[in-house]
C-alpha cells in the first residue's frame, strides 16, 4: 500500500474513535456539570428526555406518550433547564465534530506539503490544476484562466448568526483545549469552560445594531481569513510551479464584499451615518491587521547592512524615514544598520495615522499629521515591493517569502478597507425618489417606455446635487440619496476598492435600472449596477430587460455587467424545482445575451445556508451550471447563519475556499463550451417545473388559510419576536407571503421539522414523468445519473426530507385550533411529502433516502433523538404561551424556553434559515 494512502487509512481508523471517545467525555462533563449547578433531578430528567426519544425512535409505541407526559408536567424553569442541557450538548458535539475534520485536514496537508508523490486533496486547488491539464490546457490558456478568475464572497446579516459572539468566543476557546496535546487531560479547564456556557445566555437582551452585526461579521475576519489567505495563495503558487512551471499566479483572485451596515432593503435602521460607522470599522480591522504585520516583519527582518547588501532605494528611505519622527530618530539611533528595520517602523507609523474620521455622516481622512501620513493601499505596497526586491539582490532572498509574502497577499486582497460594502435599496423606493427629484409626481403613474424617455433625457443633462438641494428632500428620498453621497465622498478618502456594487431588489424593468444611473449622477458617484432578478416572472423576463437595456437608442452598452439572482424569495414565490429550473434557464439565457452583445458578465447568486435557499456544496452548485463563468467572475452571498460554521477557524474557512476555487477553475473552463442539454431533459424539465408550480401555488397562493396554518404551526411569530437581526421580518405590514422575507419563512418550518421549502412540490412535479411507465423513470434516471444539475437538484432534496419528521411536524399541526383546517392542511402536506419520498427513491434507485451516504445518514440519526425532546419541549411551551392566562413573569418564563430551543433545534439539525 502507498505510504499516503497507508498514513491517511491509519489516520482514520486512530481519530475515528478519538471523536467518539471526545463526545462520551464531553457528554460526561456536561452532566456532571447539570447534576452540581442544577441538582441530579435535573440531570435524571435530561436522562429520562433521551431515553424516550430513543425508544421512541426504535420503535417503541409507548415512547411518545412518556416523552409527552414528562414535557407537560413540567413548569417553566425546569424546562428551560432541560431545554439548555440538549443545546448545550449540541453545542459540544458540533465542536468535537469540527475538531475531528480540522485534525484530518491538517495530517492531509502536512502529507501534501511533506510527500514527494501525494495526491492532492479532493476539490482542492491543486486537484483543480491537475483535472485542467488532464483536459488539455496548456500554460498559456491556464494563464488566461488565472488572469480573469474572480470570485467575490459577500458576508451578509439576515439572519443574523444564532450564536451571539460572546458564545462563539467561547466555543472558539474550548476548541482550543480539545486540540491541545492529550486532549480532554485537562478536564478540570474544560468543566470550568463548560459550566460557564451552561451559564450564559443563548440570546440577546436587546436586539443588535446593525454596527454590532458589522462587528460579528468582521470577527470572522479577524479570527480566520487574515491567516488564511496566504495558505491559500500558497496553494496556487506550489500547485502552478509543480504542474505549469512560469504560470504566475494572480495576487488578487478571490476577495470579500459585505451587505452588512449597506442594505437598506427594508431595513429602515441602515442610515447613512450608520453605513459611514460600517466603513470605518472595515477601515480600522484592516490597519491594525497591518501594523501588526509590520511588527512581526521587524521582528524577523533584522538584516544587517554590515552583513547582507541593502539596496539604495532601502537605504534612501530609510534616511528619509530617520527624520520622520522622534519615535522613528530613536528608532534609528537604536537600530543604525537594520534599514528594514527602520523602514518597517515608518510604515507602522503611517499606518497609525491612516485612519478615518466619522461626522455627520461623512466619512473623513485623517489630516492630523500631514498628507505625508495619508498613506493608501498603492503606498504600502511599494515599501513591501521595495523591501522584497532588496531582499531578493542579496544573501536574504529566503526572507523574501514567510511572513512578506503573507503581508503582500493579505494587502491585496484586503486593502485598507477589510471587504467591499455594498449598497442594496428596493426598486419601488428608487421610483419615488426619482419623482420627487425630478419635481414630477406625475412620474409614477407613467407607462415603462414613457419612464425610460424621461430617464434617458434627465440622465443626460443631471448634475450634481447641491447638499442644500438634498436637504429639502422628503426623508425617504434623502434616505436612498445620502447613502450614494456618503459613497462619492468615501470613495476619494478610502479609495474605489472600499466600494462594492449597488443592487436594486425586485427588479422588474429597464427603469429601475436607469432610476439608479439618474441616482448615482445626482448624487456624484460611480458604482456598478446590479439589477436582482427574484420572482418566477422575474427571471423568466430577466434577458428580454437585459436585452432592452443593452440596445437602449444613443446608448452603448456596458463593457460589464453585473446580475444577481434572488434563491430565496424565487423558492418562496414558486417552491423548490420550479425556482430550481427558473435559475437555471435565466443563468443560461442571460450569459447568452451577454454574449451576444458583446457584454461581460459576472452572476452575483444570492444563495443562503439551507437547499431551500440554495445552499449546499459549493463545488458541486458550481458546476452544475457553469454557464455564467465564461468570464472567469462570480459573486456569491455567504448568509449570516452559515458563517460561524465556515469561517470561526482557518482551517475550516481554507477548506470552503478551496471548494469555492475548485469548482470556479473547473467551471470556467466548462463554461468555454458549453454542454448542450439534449431536449428530452428539457422538455421533462419544463414538465415538471409546470406540475410543481402547480401544486404550490394552490396551497401557499391560492388556498386562504394556507397562512393561517403556518403562523399557527410554527413558531414563525416568536422567531419574528427574537433580537436575531436588526432587520423586521416583513418588508411591508401586510404580512403576506409575498412580503415575508424568505428566511424568517424557512426558518419557521425548519424548526418545526416540515422543511417544507426544500421539497414541497416535488413529488409532484416528478410523479408527472414517472406516470409515464417505465419510459418516465428511465428517463429520470438517466437525467439523474448524467446530468450534474438535476443530480444536484435531487440529492439536496434527499437531505432535506432526511431532516424533516412529519411525525414531529404532526405535533406542531397539533397547535392549530382549528381541527378541520389543521387535519386538510396537514393531509395535504404529508401526502406531498410521501409522494416526493417515493418519486426520489425511483429515480436514484434507492431503498431509503441517502442510502449513498452513510456517513451522513448515521450523522442525522444519532443526533434526532436529541433533536426530538427541544421540538417536544418547544410545542408544549408554544401552546402555553398561546393559550394566554398566565402571569406576566410566568409568560417571560415561558417565551425564553422557546427562544433557546429555537437555538438549540438550529444546533441539532446545523440549519436556521
Amino acid at each position: 500500500m502507498p505510504a499516503q494512502r497507508r498514513s491517511r487509512r491509519v489516520t482514520a481508523l486512530h481519530e475515528l474513535p478519538r471523536l467518539k471517545a471526545d463526545i462520551r467525555t464531553l457528554g460526561s462533563v456536561l452532566g456532571r456539570i447539570i447534576t452540581r449547578l442544577e441538582g441530579p433531578e435535573a440531570f435524571e430528567m435530561v436522562e429520562a428526555l433521551r431515553r424516550s426519544a430513543k425508544a421512541r425512535r426504535a420503535g417503541d409505541d409507548t415512547a411518545e406518550g412518556r416523552l409527552a407526559a414528562i414535557v407537560k408536567g413540567i413548569g417553566a424553569e425546569p424546562a428551560f433547564n432541560q431545554a439548555m442541557a440538549f443545546t448545550l450538548y449540541f453545542e459540544l458535539v458540533n465542536l468535537a465534530e469540527e475538531n475531528f475534520r480540522v485534525q484530518l485536514l491538517r495530517e492531509r496537508r502536512r502529507e501534501w506539503l511533506t510527500g514527494d508523490d501525494v495526491p492532492p486533496q479532493r476539490e482542492s486547488i491543486e486537484a483543480a490544476v491537475i483535472a485542467l491539464k488532464t483536459r488539455g490546457v496548456g500554460a498559456e490558456a491556464m494563464q488566461s484562466f488565472l488572469d480573469r478568475i474572480n470570485i467575490e464572497l459577500v458576508f451578509t446579516a439576515h439572519p443574523t448568526e444564532a450564536k451571539r459572539r460572546t458564545l462563539l468566543e467561547k466555543l472558539r476557546r474550548l476548541g482550543g483545549l480539545l486540540r491541545g496535546d492529550g486532549a480532554l487531560a485537562d478536564l478540570e479547564r474544560v468543566e470550568r469552560e463548560v459550566a460557564s456556557l451552561w451559564l450564559t445566555d443563548r440570546n440577546r437582551a436587546t436586539r443588535p445594531e446593525v454596527t454590532d452585526e458589522a462587528r460579528t461579521g468582521l470577527w470572522f475576519f479577524d479570527t480566520a481569513l487574515f491567516d488564511t489567505m496566504p495558505r491559500l495563495q500558497g496553494d496556487l503558487v506550489r500547485a502552478l510551479a509543480k504542474h505549469f512551471p512560469g504560470v504566475r499566479a494572480p495576487s488578487r483572485w478571490l476577495t470579500f464584499g459585505s451587505w452588512i451596515g449597506g442594505d437598506r432593503d427594508g431595513n429602515p435602521n441602515v442610515t447613512a451615518a450608520l453605513t459611514a460607522e460600517v466603513l470605518l470599522l472595515h477601515r480600522r480591522l484592516a490597519v491594525e491587521k497591518l501594523r501588526m504585520a509590520a511588527r512581526e516583519l521587524a521582528r524577523t527582518l533584522t538584516v544587517s547592512d554590515r552583513r547582507d547588501r541593502i539596496s539604495d532605494e532601502v537605504r534612501r528611505m530609510a534616511r528619509e524615514s530617520a527624520h520622520f519622527s522622534k519615535h522613528l530618530e530613536q528608532l534609528g539611533h537604536r537600530y543604525p544598520h537594520e534599514p528594514y528595520r527602520l523602514l518597517l517602523g515608518l510604515l507602522r507609523e503611517r499606518l497609525s495615522q491612516a485612519v478615518v474620521e466619522v461626522r455627520d455622516g461623512t466619512v473623513l481622512a485623517s489630516e492630523t499629521v500631514g498628507d505625508e501620513t495619508c498613506l493608501g493601499a498603492a503606498a504600502v505596497e511599494e515599501t513591501f515591493r521595495v523591501i522584497r526586491e532588496s531582499l531578493m539582490e542579496g544573501r536574504a532572498a529566503i526572507l523574501a517569502g514567510g511572513e512578506l509574502s503573507d503581508a503582500e497577499h493579505n494587502l491585496a486582497v484586503f486593502g485598507l478597507h477589510t471587504a467591499a460594502l455594498d449598497l442594496r435599496q428596493h426598486s419601488a423606493q428608487h421610483e419615488a425618489a426619482v419623482a420627487e427629484a425630478l419635481g414630477k409626481p406625475e412620474y409614477t403613474r407613467l407607462g415603462e417606455e414613457e419612464r425610460r424617455g424621461v430617464l434617458l433625457a434627465a440622465i443626460e443633462s443631471a448634475r450634481r446635487l447641491a447638499r442644500g438641494a438634498v436637504d429639502r428632500f422628503s426623508p425617504a428620498t434623502r434616505q436612498v440619496i445620502e447613502p450614494l453621497r456618503l459613497f462619492g465622498l468615501a470613495g476619494t478618502k478610502l479609495g474605489p476598492r472600499a466600494l462594492g456594487i449597488y443592487i436594486i431588489s425586485m427588479t422588474d424593468d429597464v427603469s429601475d435600472l436607469l432610476e439608479v444611473e439618474l441616482l448615482m449622477r445626482l448624487s456624484g458617484v460611480i458604482m456598478p449596477i446590479a439589477p436582482l432578478f427574484e420572482t418566477l416572472d422575474d427571471l423568466q423576463r430577466a434577458p428580454a430587460i437585459l436585452k432592452v437595456l443593452f440596445t437602449l437608442p444613443g446608448r452603448v452598452p456596458p463593457r460589464h455587467q453585473h446580475v444577481m439572482l434572488g434563491y430565496s424569495d424565487s423558492n418562496k414565490d414558486c417552491g423548490y424545482l420550479t425556482a430550481n429550473w427558473a435559475l437555471y434557464e435565466a443563468q443560461d439565457m442571460i450569459a447568452a445575451t451577454c454574449r451576444a452583445h458583446g457584454v461581460g458578465l459576472t452572476l452575483f447568486h444570492g444563495r443562503g445556508g439551507s437547499i431551500a435557499r440554495g445552499g449546499g456544496p459549493a463545488a458541486k452548485a458550481i458546476l452544475a451550471q457553469p454557464a455564467g463563468l465564461r468570464d472567469g467572475g462570480i459573486r456569491v452571498t455567504e448568509q449570516g447563519e452559515v458563517l460561524s460554521t465556515r469561517y470561526h477557524d482557518p482551517d475550516l474557512a481554507h477548506r470552503i475556499l478551496e471548494q469555492m476555487a475548485y469548482g470556479v477553475l473547473l467551471g470556467t473552463h466548462a463554461a468555454q463550451e458549453p454542454v448542450t442539454v439534449p431536449a428530452e431533459w428539457r422538455e421533462a424539465m419544463t414538465a415538471m417545473s409546470a406540475a410543481g408550480f402547480a401544486t404550490y401555488k394552490a396551497l401557499v397562493h391560492d388556498d386562504a388559510a394556507f397562512l393561517d396554518f403556518w403562523r399557527q404551526a410554527t413558531p414563525i411569530d416568536e422567531i419574528a419576536n427574537l433580537n436575531y437581526g436588526s432587520r423586521p421580518s416583513y418588508r411591508k405590514a401586510t404580512q403576506s407571503v409575498a412580503d415575508l422575507r424568505a428566511i424568517p419563512w424557512v426558518f419557521s418550518w425548519m424548526q418545526s421539522r416540515y422543511n417544507f421549502p426544500g421539497w414541497f412540490g416535488l413529488g409532484s412535479a416528478l410523479q408527472c414523468v414517472l406516470k409515464r411507465g417505465p419510459a418516465g423513470r428511465r428517463l429520470l434516471r438517466t437525467m439523474h445519473a448524467q446530468w450534474p444539475f438535476f443530480q444536484t437538484l435531487i440529492d439536496n432534496a434527499q437531505l432535506t426530507l432526511r431532516k424533516a419528521d412529519m411525525r414531529i411536524a404532526e405535533l406542531y399541526a397539533g397547535l392549530v385550533p382549528d381541527e378541520k383546517l389543521r387535519r386538510r392542511i396537514f393531509n395535504i402536506l404529508a401526502a406531498e411529502f410521501a409522494r416526493t419520498e417515493k418519486a426520489i427513491l425511483a429515480v436514484t434507485g434507492q431503498r431509503r433516502l441517502l442510502a449513498r451516504e452513510p456517513v451522513l445518514l448515521r450523522s442525522i440519526e444519532l443526533r434526532n433523538p436529541y433533536i426530538d425532546p427541544l421540538n417536544f419541549i418547544q410545542v408544549e411551551m408554544l401552546r402555553r404561551l398561546r393559550s394566554g392566562g398566565r402571569s406576566e413573569s410566568e409568560t417571560t418564563a415561558t417565551r425564553r424556553v422557546v427562544e433557546l430551543t429555537i437555538n438549540g433545534i438550529s444546533g441539532g439539525l446545523r440549519n436556521t434559515g
